[in-house]
């Protein structure tokens, strides 16, 4: 049950809070002892552009960016994959990273760039049998092509040089990769 302060009592109160510095704060009250506030609760309350906003968005080095965040060109994006050849074996999880970076116009219209894959000790070969990017720029969206698919990968670095054809040249694209669960969009200038 909230506690209800007579007017009387409020008005100072009020009158305080407003006066002093912007940057000075006021310490009204503590809250009554059935009032309870948690941090989880607080964080779900905070405006754009507050801290927990740019922890999201930009988490701390060796954390994990949800695919929405998107990345730039020449940016890692890793997903944890189980280690184990079997679901009975798996013990802990590494990262694959990929990276999409070297995105230049090679002829009008024709967006070239190399797709990287790093795949970690699993245990096992890493398939990309469900591999798809996409280019997108404006209003188009089209699948890129590449004459080396990468298919099953051994553990190491792994890259194969693909193309999107758009009917004007862009100055800047989206290239999406996906491949099962590990989703990410990659975005900037085409050189």
């Amino acid at each position: 049950m909230r506690r209800i302060l007579p007017c009387a009592l409020s008005l100072p109160l009020l009158l305080a809070a407003g006066c002093g510095s912007p940057d000075q704060e006021v310490s009204v009250a503590p809250p009554a002892a059935d009032e309870t506030s948690t941090d989880a609760g607080t964080a779900q309350q905070s405006p754009p552009g507050t801290a927990d906003e740019e922890t999201r968005e930009n988490p701390p080095e060796g954390t994990r960016a949800p695919a929405s965040a998107g990345y730039s060109f020449g940016e890692s994006a890793a997903f944890p994959h189980p280690v184990g050849a079997y679901e009975w074996e798996f013990e802990g999880e590494e990262d694959v990273v990929y990276t999409v970076d070297d995105v230049l116009l090679g002829a009008p219209g024709r967006v070239e760039f190399t797709l990287t894959v790093e795949v970690p000790q699993l245990g096992r070969v890493f398939g990309t049998g469900n591999l798809e990017v996409r280019c997108s720029h404006g209003k188009h969206s089209v699948s890129a092509t590449t004459e080396a698919p990468l298919g099953e990968l051994e553990t190491g670095t792994h890259s194969t040089d693909m193309v999107c054809e758009f009917p004007d040249s862009p100055d800047s694209v989206l290239v999406s990769v996906v491949n099962g669960e590990d989703e990410a969009d990659f975005r900037g200038p085409v050189q």
